[in-house]
């Protein structure tokens, strides 16, 4: 399964906990901040600025990182209790 730009937050950090970090490095959501993560990874960018383009792109970066860290992110199962944030 790969990330996709209408995918919600709420998916996207309960299926692929790495992407968090992923995510705070590019400023896109810092959960650890308490930040809001709800809404769609493309709402989300375009409220950041982020131009289609670097939509694109990030998207694309982002699931390579996700590929290449599935291991560590294995290992770092998390549930995200979303009433706390």
């Amino acid at each position: 399964m790969k990330i996709t730009r209408d995918m919600w937050m709420e998916e996207i950090l309960e299926k692929f906990p790495i992407s968090q970090d992923f995510l705070s490095k590019q400023g896109i959501v810092c959960v650890r901040c308490g930040e809001p993560v709800w809404g769609s990874l493309e709402e989300l960018m375009k409220d950041k600025g982020f131009s289609e383009e670097e939509i694109d792109e990030n998207i694309i970066q982002l699931n390579k990182y996700v590929e290449e860290n599935e291991g560590k992110a294995q290992k770092q199962k998390k549930v995200i209790d979303y009433e706390k944030i």
